[in-house]
């Protein structure tokens, strides 16, 4: 069993406990936040997307109790703070959804981890290398200290322009994602940080900017220069998907892609990506454990060379399921 210590208790520290409940292979000793306990634990048990967590919670006086097992709760804020190695982590996962640099890591190495997760796009993409399961496994040494698992839209898209680009070959790619606000959206029109994030997210439609082309090409060198990204924010919780556009290299019907990505959903991106001829719509995808959910309906082309896809996912739960099968790998090397 691999003991894992959470850092940051938002929507991927929560949606990772929520999953890693009852696994054998995974043991969270600990919750690191700044947060108040009380109000951490009250978020926990209730959940306005995923409803009430269906565990025994009793509030201790040095963290929780589970279902009968002890958590650690402290609000270390950063490496220099926090004693790893008392707590006897093996993996520490960075869940502050901030991006963090190699020096922050390092830190957090020094006091008794053997290994960091970062649940977020790094800062330097040099310094922490991005793992994107499904897209650049073979490039990957397990046994290194740190990992960053990118983007969640990354994840919904690396893996499908892989398959493709062995299939029939990618020219270039433009992405759009429309996901659901999330807590760094205004619930009203309040003065901040730039204009449009200003604006009330359950009102509108907002654009924003995406480093999602960025670290696909990371994981994806072939596609590096090739494509682009741009991210669009709407009145929703919870339930994402992106519009794809792929220039392919050999003419190529639609039936035959989506042949060639459900295939690949059989074989090497089982469990990562999916395929489905249902007529679904975002809330059915929330709660899903795939990395993207490609929606074989809506697959358009234009003389077979120009081809259109929509992926849905849970951009929270499906990118908390791909750190959970990280750990579980990285245990393995420990």
């Amino acid at each position: 069993m691999t003991n894992v210590s959470l850092v940051g208790f938002g929507r991927i520290g929560r949606d990772l406990f929520r999953q890693t409940l009852g696994d054998s292979d995974i043991n969270i000793v600990s919750i690191s936040d700044t947060a108040d306990k009380a109000n951490l634990i009250y978020l926990l048990k209730y959940d306005s997307i995923y409803g009430k967590i269906d565990a025994e919670i009793e509030e201790s006086e040095t963290g929780i109790v589970v279902n009968g097992k002890e958590i650690i709760f402290n609000s270390w804020k950063n490496g220099d703070e926090a004693n790893w190695d008392e707590l006897n982590t093996d993996i520490v996962v960075l869940a502050t959804g901030r991006p963090k640099t190699k020096e922050e890591v390092d830190k957090h190495l020094s006091k008794g981890c053997k290994k960091v997760i970062v649940a977020s796009t790094p800062e330097n993409f040099e310094d922490i290398q991005i793992y994107v399961p499904g897209a650049n496994d073979e490039a990957i040494d397990l046994n290194s200290s740190v990992f960053s698992l990118g983007s969640n839209t990354a994840n919904a898209v690396a893996p499908i322009l892989k398959a493709l680009d062995s299939k029939v070959g990618v020219e270039r790619a433009f992405l759009t994602t429309v996901h659901g606000y999330s807590n760094s959206n205004r619930l009203a029109d309040v003065a901040g940080e730039g204009f449009r994030l200003n604006r009330a997210a359950g009102e509108n439609i907002i654009p924003s900017i995406t480093k999602s082309s960025e670290v696909i090409s990371n994981v994806l060198p072939f596609i590096e220069g090739k494509i682009a990204s741009s991210s669009m924010t709407v009145p929703i919780p919870d339930g994402s998907t992106v519009d794809l556009t792929i220039d392919i290299k050999n003419e190529t019907s639609i039936e035959d892609i989506n042949k060639i990505i459900e295939d690949a959903s059989n074989s090497d991106l089982k469990n990562i990506i999916g395929l489905t001829y249902d007529p679904i719509v975002s809330s059915d995808v929330v709660r899903s454990t795939l990395s993207g959910l490609v929606d074989g309906l809506a697959t358009m082309g234009i003389n077979n060379k120009k081809i259109k896809l929509i992926i849905w996912f849970d951009n929270g739960w499906g990118y908390a399921a791909r750190i959970v099968d990280t750990v579980k790998k990285l245990g393995q090397v420990l």
